[in-house]
């Protein structure tokens, strides 16, 4: 039986994904569901070709939702369409392993039901046409592409266990995390307010999206974007390559159930350590609290049970 892992946007870099490989004794039977912008679609010239052959060597599969930062396979000659675990996809013959889903199908994943609704609207628009970078017109879903949408899930009575999707319903937009960076009354929520009708008339289980650049967790949603699961598990298998905190940092962390440290960050280990690979690991040098005389060194200190100084400051 196939394994379904998630994650969110990789725009191009997949070293969490091979870390993922190496530690999980993962097949080309397992798949890694990429909730949009995985960046093999992007330059559209031969560095896109080297990708996907280093991709291809890989022992895992993939099923990418389509993202804003890329062309979208129905447009590149080379894609071809077949039927896969019950709904269409789009896939090249030279790579059989890179999946594209087609918006509004419905797959039948070990007996689950889950829907595709790819697409967003980039927020760096008019930065990336001032300056020459790739930029996709079609990077929201079109009228048609929304009724097909909408017909797939009548015909399912409104009912699926997943939805896999890039951007999300508006009810669950991160809008703290761009409110000092972008100007939101320039962005276009056209896309999100769609999808917002659409949660309101369907019943699903888990909402699984990217494009926002974080991992945060809601009652029956997920945003993911570096950290790793497995489709319907909770909590985590992976949380790597984007540390939280740096070296020269003061932080407070546990040691034990019974015991806390404070210390300085020495060293970052952003794809954890042989020891432990579940997450970013840190070094730190310092003391147990209470104990201030003897000074060492913690090694494969886990991100999870590390905090800033400054952030307890703040709170």
């Amino acid at each position: 039986m196939s394994r379904f892992f998630l994650t969110g946007d990789c725009h191009g870099e997949f070293e969490k994904i091979e870390f993922f490989c190496r530690h999980r004794q993962t097949s080309r039977d397992d798949y890694m569901i990429i909730l949009g912008d995985a960046g093999i679609n992007f330059c559209m010239d031969s560095r896109d070709e080297k990708l996907k052959n280093r991709l291809d060597r890989l022992p895992l599969s993939f099923l990418c939702i389509h993202g804003n930062h890329e062309e979208r396979p129905f447009n590149i000659p080379t894609y071809r369409e077949k039927l896969w675990h019950g709904g269409i996809v789009y896939y090249e013959d030279a790579h059989p392993t890179l999946l594209f889903a087609k918006d509004g199908e419905i797959y039948d994943l070990n007996g689950k039901k889950a829907v595709a609704i790819g697409g967003a609207y980039s927020g760096d628009k008019q930065f990336r046409i001032m300056l020459g970078l790739p930029w996709f017109p079609d990077e929201q879903p079109s009228k048609a592409s929304k009724i097909f949408v909408e017909k797939q899930l009548e015909q399912e009575n409104w009912k699926v266990d997943y939805v896999f999707s890039h951007t999300c319903p508006l009810m669950y937009k991160p809008r703290e995390k761009y409110q000092d960076i972008l100007d939101t009354k320039e962005i276009d929520e056209s896309t999100e307010q769609w999808l917002d009708e659409i949660a309101a008339k369907l019943i699903y289980s888990g909402w699984y999206f990217g494009h926002y650049h974080d991992n945060l967790s809601y009652n029956d949603a997920e945003l993911l974007y570096e950290a790793i699961k497995e489709l319907g598990s909770v909590g985590y298998l992976q949380k790597v390559g984007r540390p939280k905190y740096r070296t020269g940092e003061y932080v407070l962390f546990s040691v034990s159930d019974t015991e806390d440290g404070y210390g300085i960050i020495k060293k970052v280990y952003e794809y954890g350590t042989e020891e432990q690979y579940r997450e970013v690991s840190y070094c730190i040098e310092g003391i147990i609290c209470g104990n201030p005389e003897q000074k060492r060194r913690f090694k494969n200190i886990r991100e999870s049970v590390v905090e800033s100084i400054n952030e307890l400051m703040t709170e």
